[in-house]
């Protein structure tokens, strides 16, 4: 069982893992090089992943409780 101080660090990951999602595709978009372009895209989906697979766990984690 995670502690309440725990969580909230979690939490805080879940939104900066967010954010960054959100900032690397707003570059990709915003940007000419084909290959930076790519890049800030892969950046954003593995940000993306990260988000979802976190809160997979956290989710499952919630449901034992």
């Amino acid at each position: 069982m995670l502690t309440s101080k725990e969580l909230m660090h979690l939490e805080d990951f879940l939104g900066m893992e967010q954010c960054c999602a959100k900032t690397m595709s707003y570059l990709a978009s915003n940007v000419q090089d084909a290959q930076v372009k790519q890049m800030f895209q892969q950046f954003s989906q593995k940000s993306q992943q990260n988000f979802q697979t976190m809160s997979k766990h956290l989710n499952a984690g919630q449901n034992l409780q």
